[in-house]
């Protein structure tokens, strides 16, 4: 947990990780000890159709997490929800795969947020997508949907798509790790929250007091048709939105430090990424003209 200028707490967390209640490669005690190691503030263990318990200690807190699929049918489309939060086991059977609708809406009655996972990875189209009700968030970029274990790690296309079609989903960040051979502790969640607790992660989830990371920190406000970013040192920061070409979309130096962007006519939304000298990304969510 860090103090920000104006006096506001940020909690680093992971909400999307396997162990060996699943597919993963070490143990739950194993896992957490990795991440706690690396600075994190709170994890949900989200192994397949199996929910991690929740739990807190001083300057930590595990929620209840698990990761259901709704099957291998392209046509339909390949759906990976994960809830998390949740207060009691959803009322979901892995045999037969239940429909993506089905999932969400159970995870969200046993008191979760349903987030979906790796879309790029999934093959996932927006207009498929639009479809489905109730989701709290995307990955934006999953770590081990990347090079050397997979590959399509950044879905940001999608959430553009989806956007241009009306749906804004907020954006996250997650390590999905699984084989903790450099795909774990690499992409994570930055939140704003009165405390370091259950109730308080997921109201700021909810209200989208968060952003997306794997290193740079940084600070949005806008001011009627402005959006100013203040960050830790980048090398480049870009506007994205719905309009194909504008003149001040970007910045790009040596130890960049913040960027300001016009909001012109044409755009109807607003969404910023960042990236440092090492390649390390972070992303906002939507700003909605």
């Amino acid at each position: 947990m860090f103090t920000d200028q104006e006096g506001k707490q940020w909690y680093k967390g992971n909400l999307h990780m396997h162990t060996t209640c699943s597919d993963g490669q070490k143990t739950p005690e194993e896992a957490v000890a990795v991440y706690r190691e690396k600075g994190y503030d709170f994890l949900a263990l989200t192994d397949h159709w199996h929910m991690g318990k929740s739990w807190q200690e001083e300057g930590f807190l595990m929620l209840s997490g698990a990761e259901y699929d709704n099957g291998a049918d392209l046509k339909e489309g390949i759906y990976h929800i994960v809830g998390v939060g949740m207060e009691r086991e959803p009322q979901l059977e892995k045999t037969p795969r239940p429909k993506a609708q089905t999932i969400i809406d159970s995870i969200r009655e046993a008191g979760g947020m349903a987030i979906l996972a790796h879309p790029a990875w999934s093959m996932n189209r927006a207009e498929q997508a639009m479809g489905l009700k109730g989701l709290e968030g995307c990955e934006i970029y999953n770590t081990t949907s990347g090079i050397p274990w997979n590959c399509r790690p950044y879905s940001g296309i999608f959430l553009d798509d989806m956007a241009n079609l009306g749906c804004f989903l907020p954006c996250m960040a997650a390590d999905d790790a699984h084989h903790y051979q450099g795909d774990e502790t690499g992409s994570w969640i930055m939140v704003q929250a009165r405390e370091l607790s259950r109730d308080a992660i997921l109201e700021s989830l909810r209200k989208g007091d968060f952003y997306a990371t794997q290193g740079p920190l940084f600070h949005v406000a806008r001011e009627g048709n402005m959006i100013h970013v203040t960050s830790t040192p980048v090398k480049s920061i870009a506007f994205f939105t719905d309009w194909i070409w504008e003149p001040d979309r970007a910045v790009a130096g040596e130890g960049v430090c913040g960027a300001s962007f016009q909001i012109k006519p044409q755009d109807h939304w607003v969404r910023i990424e960042l990236a440092d000298k090492d390649g390390r990304m972070a992303w906002s969510s939507f700003y909605r003209v």
